[in-house]
């Protein structure tokens, strides 16, 4: 995949404008770079998720699937609820909240979960859905260094046949999940 941006901004405030950033097929690319520089921006953009824009997607993804920095649960009703409006395997759903280690959890009303418990519940969701590309916008915010490492195993697993973009702003995430390609913004 390959975006081609003529121009994008918001207001007067020009963000990319005559560039170009490629996403090849099954690689693990990594946006870099400082908060404000315009990673969530390009991810949107190569995502699908944004067009207000000028330029174009060469090669798309078919089913892109992304992890927003904010976890986007459904506060007020439970663990199993939350996976259960994504997908309907009983299975899946076991095997995921016990792969990180949530089970147990499932009748909890998220607004009760730690803020790395709902990090981890927002990334089991991914894990239930199938995609050609799957974009993390800081993945592992809130997790403590050994669940980042679990954490990122889990997801290496699961994105093992698939694109994968990452977006941070720390580097230090790049091992974690393989990377293979840095855009630095």
């Amino acid at each position: 995949m390959k975006a081609l941006i003529g121009r994008k901004a918001f207001g007067d405030r020009i963000i990319f404008s005559g560039c170009s950033f490629s996403f090849p097929e099954h690689s693990r690319t990594a946006i870099l770079g400082p908060s404000g520089c315009g990673k969530t921006t390009l991810m949107r953009i190569a995502a699908g998720l944004d067009r207000d824009w000028e330029g174009r997607l060469e090669s798309p993804p078919r089913l892109p699937l992304v992890l927003f920095q904010e976890d986007r649960l459904i506060e007020s009703i439970s663990v199993l609820s939350n996976l259960r409006a994504v997908s309907d395997d009983r299975r899946g759903i076991e095997s995921v909240l016990s792969s990180l280690g949530l089970g147990g959890e499932e009748r909890k009303v998220v607004h009760d979960l730690s803020g790395g418990m709902k990090r981890r519940l927002a990334i089991a969701r991914i894990l239930l859905l199938d995609c050609d590309f799957l974009f993390l916008d800081e993945p592992f915010r809130g997790l403590d260094p050994g669940m980042r490492e679990h954490v990122a195993s889990i997801i290496s697993g699961y994105a093992s046949h698939r694109s994968l973009v990452l977006i941070t702003h720390d580097e230090e995430d790049l091992p974690l999940l393989g990377i293979d390609r840095t855009i630095r913004l």
